[in-house]
């Protein structure tokens, strides 16, 4: 029948948060016959980028008065904070509380008043649209307490819950009385029909809410290949995490190779782009590679792609522990849609064997550590596909097309989920 989606972060806000909710809800256009998203009205003091919605779309603003609408402004600055300023003691004490509960009720994004106006706007819809299917994300974590209560009002209802992180992540310290939150969460989740996330390890550790749990990975779109930079080109297109993505391998690891003469410094470059400029900068210096450093800073999501299909190589900065592994960010998958253009994906941490095998079957380029496993695995990978660049001016080797189009279509991630087969 109908569908209601309850998504904070949506288009036409300008940030990455939106996309795996954007991507989804248009694929299940397909499936419904009508839906209705509930978002947040703080995109109106963000920059913005108007995405094409399917015609049986409808989104609604929700009223939303919270730290995000206070930072904002009309058009202005990015909705995120740079890792420079969040580590700062007292910010990253706030960023702890503001995702804990009952903190993230009064200091969170979609505090108590945008729950309080979407949970009325969601109700109206359901008794007048004849919806019978409920699909909300996270984080924040306010447009769960929404469904749930939705869910306890019209037990009826299918109440798909999504997890793009968790709220509770073994390898950061990211919320207070951890043994509170658990709690919290299971009693939220009791209700949902399905909860989804975005690898098998998140899944993982879902499970213990005893709540059918399946890992849905986020889709691609992939894109036309483009011209690659004159010049052999490793890219970096997203933020650090304080210590947590550590680009310092890799850097080491090109600075050898110039000054044993194995790398000509005029025939390559290092890009980053983000949010993190000074930060990767300090990085830069360490390793002396200024020279073939160049910082685009702050760019647009398209900029951001034409910079990554330009690239040879793109670096992929995640993290990994005992007991977390599987971290798949967003920009994984952003690498993916450049197929031609291979991934250097670098785990600060432990070995995981998931991602390994992603890109195995993806043939996608190469996951390496920090602290290595293999002393000359990257070292190899990055030489061969540098003397190939130089020999042939293109990356021979590509990522397998084929099985990107059949298996993480945005279409196919969605039939999972709904799980239609």
């Amino acid at each position: 029948m109908n569908l209601l989606c309850l998504h904070y972060y949506f288009p036409p806000l300008r940030s990455t948060a939106v996309i795996r909710n954007y991507h989804f809800t248009q694929a299940f256009a397909k499936y419904f016959k009508k839906v209705h998203v509930l978002t947040s009205d703080n995109y109106t003091r963000y920059p913005q980028t108007v995405r094409p919605l399917a015609h049986n779309i409808s989104v609604h603003d929700i009223y939303t008065l919270d730290y995000r609408t206070a930072m904002g402004n009309k058009g202005g600055k990015d909705a995120h904070i740079s890792m420079k300023k969040k580590s700062s003691s007292w910010l990253q004490f706030f960023m702890k509380l503001q995702k804990s509960h009952p903190f993230n009720l009064l200091l969170g994004e979609g505090n108590f008043l945008y729950i309080h106006n979407a949970y009325k706007k969601a109700c109206r819809l359901i008794e007048a649209e004849q919806i019978d299917t409920i699909y909300s994300s996270f984080a924040p974590y306010a447009d769960h307490y929404v469904a749930y209560k939705l869910k306890k009002k019209y037990p009826q209802l299918r109440w798909i819950a999504d997890f793009r992180d968790l709220q509770i992540e073994p390898i950061y310290d990211n919320v207070v009385l951890k043994s509170w939150q658990r709690r919290v969460e299971r009693k939220t989740l009791v209700l949902a029909d399905k909860v989804i996330t975005v690898s098998e390890s998140y899944a993982d550790q879902l499970k213990i809410y005893d709540r059918p749990t399946q890992s849905i990975m986020r889709g691609v779109d992939i894109r036309e290949p483009q011209v690659k930079y004159d010049k052999f080109t490793i890219s970096y297109t997203g933020s650090l995490y304080f210590d947590y993505r550590d680009p310092s391998y890799l850097l080491e690891t090109i600075a050898t190779f110039i000054s044993d003469g194995q790398v000509n410094m005029e025939q390559i470059q290092i890009i980053y782009a983000g949010r993190d400029g000074a930060q990767f900068l300090e990085y830069i210096e360490k390793y002396k590679l200024t020279k073939i450093f160049l910082d685009r800073g702050m760019v647009t999501q398209k900029e951001a792609m034409n910079i990554q299909s330009r690239s040879h190589l793109n670096l992929l900065l995640t993290s990994s522990s005992p007991e977390l592994k599987g971290v798949m960010t967003g920009k994984l998958f952003e690498y993916l849609e450049a197929p031609d253009s291979l991934i250097i994906c670098l785990i600060n941490g432990v070995q995981d064997l998931e991602f390994e095998a992603l890109f195995d079957k993806l043939q996608a380029g190469i996951v390496v550590y920090n602290p290595p496993l293999e002393l000359d695995r990257l070292q190899n990978f990055i030489k061969n596909i540098y003397n190939n660049v130089q020999q042939t001016g293109a990356v021979q080797h590509n990522t397998n097309k084929s099985v990107l189009i059949d298996e993480f279509s945005w279409e196919s991630q969605a039939k999972k989920l709904l799980s239609i087969s």
